[in-house]
Formats: structure tokens, sequence, C-alpha cells
């Protein structure tokens, strides 16, 4: 087995940081002194284990967050799921590291470069600034993460020497426990190595112990897989309020990069995607994105969004996004032609063209006609989603045209009149009909042309044999 440590050293401030498109200065603090602070503060000045007065002192549009364990916790679990696409045996290691198995990738992703270049092109596009390391043990793993050592350990002969030369800093230890080991000088794991194992015991417990005989394979380390869940929720905090629609862009598209990697991870597709905009002192405003069909397709989602987007009025400032799924599908198999198939090439184009006009214009502008299970031809048809298939029904020719109202026909001695004395050419078509709803009608059709040569759908009403009426053109 190979796996794969990641270490999130700055965990607690992606949480707020990944819906700050503007890069404005923001700080993490617990309780009154900055713990974490981005590129723009420290910039500034403010550095870690400063109080939260004089940061503010040093950058007065600072912008303060309280530690959320709780939302660490649940940024941890998105993760998981946004990295299902390169294995499916992941390890959440609260509080900021993840385990992955990647033995069985490698080959899949063309290596192991290849596949560790994806995983963190990953995690950058979803915000997170990681270290990794790889190791054939996940203790190992997690610690050369820690250490931010790249260089991977492939067999388990090279973790003896591989695990001595990491810092004794790495190790899962109390407070009082590293300031004993840096008072008996201790620097690098070899060193604790080179100590005999009864006095490591007896001076530092059987933590210590323990957590390096897992890293170097002489101990059994089970790690639990974790399990998608069977709905995807994200949420994300943005650093100040947000009044122009235009500026959510940023943290949407975050929202929908997670949400495509674990429907890529789980192959899965989605046809409705739910998102909420939070503002400070009143209601949420919804909000959806609908397809045509399944779909996981970043760039394809994320250009719907920004359309529909263009549609949305905010109601008051925003400061927060939540996105909801619910609708998971198993993804529809995807089979290319051996040749060029333009017919497909089309249907996907329509399929496109009909999302983009549902995003911009809203879902219950766009339709499509299909046929409907009833005799009576005013009522033969209904509106229903685009490419959806209508029920088949047997029945003589139909005109192209359908008039809205029937129109009354003049009569001469020899019969209905339209622009000349019409020419009967095939009927009657006799429909009895809607007597159990109040509309029934009882009518002969026929088609009939004019002196012009215009072939027209006419009727006559059986419970008046005077009165014609024309229905109808056909193309």
């Amino acid at each position: 087995m190979l796996w794969l440590g990641i270490h999130l050293p700055w965990l607690a401030l992606t949480v707020f940081e990944r819906g700050n498109g503007n890069n404005e200065p923001l700080v993490v603090i617990d309780g009154r002194e900055v713990t974490q602070a981005n590129t723009a503060a420290l910039r500034g000045g403010v550095t870690p284990g400063l109080g939260l007065a004089g940061a503010q002192a040093l950058v007065p549009s600072l912008c303060v967050r309280e530690r959320d364990k709780q939302a660490e916790g649940e940024l941890l679990e998105r993760l998981s799921a946004g990295l299902l696409a390169y294995s499916s045996d992941i390890s959440p290691a609260p509080p900021a590291e993840l385990l992955l198995e990647i033995g069985g990738s490698l080959r899949y992703f063309g290596g192991l470069e290849q596949l560790r270049g994806r995983i963190q092109g990953t995690l950058t596009e979803l915000g997170h600034s990681a270290r990794l390391g790889i190791a054939p043990t996940p203790t190992a793993a997690r610690l050369r993460a820690r250490a931010g050592h790249e260089r991977p350990l492939l067999t388990p002969s090279e973790l003896a020497e591989g695990m001595g030369e990491l810092p004794i800093g790495v190790l899962s230890l109390t407070a009082r426990q590293h300031q004993a080991l840096d008072a008996l000088g201790m620097e690098r794991l070899s060193d604790c190595l080179a100590l005999p194992r009864d006095g490591l015991c007896q001076r530092f417990g059987t933590a210590l112990i323990d957590e390096l005989d897992r890293a170097l394979g002489n101990a059994p380390d089970p790690r639990s897989r974790w399990q998608p869940p069977a709905h995807y929720t994200d949420r994300l905090e943005l650093p100040a309020e947000v009044a122009n629609s235009d500026h959510l862009v940023f943290g949407l598209k975050r929202l929908i990069q997670g949400l495509c990697n674990f429907l890529q991870g789980t192959e899965t597709a989605t046809q409705r995607i739910t998102f909420r905009l939070e503002h400070p002192y009143q209601s949420a405003t919804p909000f959806g994105l609908g397809l045509l069909t399944p779909s996981r397709d970043l760039d394809h989602l994320f250009e719907l969004l920004r359309q529909r987007l263009e549609r949305i009025h905010l109601p008051a400032p925003v400061i927060g996004i939540q996105l909801e799924c619910r609708d998971i599908q198993r993804a529809p198999p995807t089979e290319r032609p051996l040749l060029d198939d333009n017919q497909a090439a089309g249907r996907d184009d329509d399929e496109a063209l009909i999302n983009r006009l549902a995003a911009r214009l809203g879902e219950p502008c766009i339709q499509g006609l299909g046929t409907h299970p009833e005799h009576r031809p005013e009522r033969a048809w209904c509106y229903q989603a685009p490419g959806k298939a209508s029920a088949e029904l047997a029945t003589p020719p139909r005109p192209l045209w359908l008039l809205d109202e029937p129109i009354r026909l003049g009569l001469n001695e020899r019969g209905p009149v339209w622009q000349g004395p019409l020419t009967i050419q095939q009927g009657p078509e006799r429909i009895e009909s809607g007597w159990w709803d109040g509309g029934d009608i009882t009518r002969d059709y026929y088609i009939a042309v004019n002196p012009a040569g215009e072939q027209l759908w006419i009727y006559r009403n059986r419970r008046c044999r005077q009165d014609w009426y024309i229905h109808g053109f056909f193309g």
C-alpha cells in the first residue's frame, strides 16, 4: 500500500478565506489572539500571536473572524468528497489532515508525479494551501506531510531512514512532552529511535512509542474508510458584505468546483442545484439551477450559473452562500462513436442552448411541445419539458397550423366557402368526446381545398348541420 498524507496548516483561515475573492486583510482569532492571518494581513504587519487590539491598530480595515472548529470539520468532510476522484479509500484525520490510499490509482493517472500534481491542483482550485507526504504507512505519510517533506518513501525499507530525518515537532504529543524532548536535546526522530524503548516509554508514556511503531510499520495502523453522503451540501461565509451579485462569482465557483469533484468521484451527476444567499437581517434569497439532462461538467455548470446570476436582484447585502444538491443521479454512460457523429453533436448543442436560455430567461419561459392523449384537437397538445418524449398517438393527418379558435365558414348552394367554394378531398373523421368534463363536442372533420390550392382542415357541427368551421391549415 502507498499512502498520501495531506496537511492543511491554514484550514482555520480557509474556512473564511474561500470566498475572499478581493483578498481583503483577514485574520482568525482564538480568544483575543491572532492565530492565522492571510497574505494581505501579513503584508500589513499582522502576525500570528499578536493581540487583536494590536492587529487592528496596524490594519484598521482588518476583517476578524472567531475560529470555528465545527466549520473546520465540515470543510474537511467536503474536501474528502472533492478528492474521491483520486481514491475511494479516504480517511479524514482531524483537526487538519486527510489520508488517501493511492497505490491502486497510480496506473490510472499515469504515475505518482502526475497523480500528486492532479491532487495538488485540485486542492489549489478549492482554495486550500496544503503540504503532501507519501509513505507506505498512513502515520508516516501524515508526519511527512506535517514536516513538508515531499520526497516520497515508496518501500518499507526506506521508512527508518526517511522518518529519522523528520523534526521532533511533527509528533502528536502534548506541549509538556515536546518541552521535555527539547530539554534532552532531541531534534529529530532519529534521536528518539536511538534511545532505549523502555526509557522512552517510562518517561513519555506509550503514546510516543506507539506513534513511532505505526509510522515504521511495526504496529497495526487501521484507518476507517470515509463514506460519501447521500446528498451534497456546502456553505461559504464571505469575509465582508457583498452588495453586487457580480462579486459573488468567485465564491460560487468554489462551491461549484467542490460539487463537481464530488459528482466525479462518486460517478454521479445532477439536474438540479439549489442556492441560498444569506443576508444579515432578513431571510435568505433562494434560487435554483436546472438542467435539461444530468451533468457534472464544471465549465458548463459555471457558465449557466453566471447567466442565472444576471437575473437575481439582491434585496440586501450577502454575507454567506449555501449550496445544496439533493438531485444526485447515477451518471449516464458516455459512449463515443468510432466515427464522427454529427447528429449526436447536434443534440449536445441543442441541450446546451436550452440550458443557457433557461438560465438567462428562467425555466418557466422555456417549454417544449408534445402530444396529449386526447381526441379533441384543441386539447391534443401540451407544454412539457424540452426534449421530453411525447405520447405517441395513432391519428389521421393533422394540420401544421391549428387555429386558436375555429372560424365559421360561409355557405353557398354547393357547400362551405373559404376564398371560393371548397372541394372535399378526404373525410369524414368523426370526433365525439368530452362529455365527462363539460367540454363535449360532436364533429365531422374533412380535408378540403379552395380554388387557390390551399389545403384546409374543416369540420361540421353535427348538432347544427349548417354550421361549418375551419380549424387549421396544412403546410
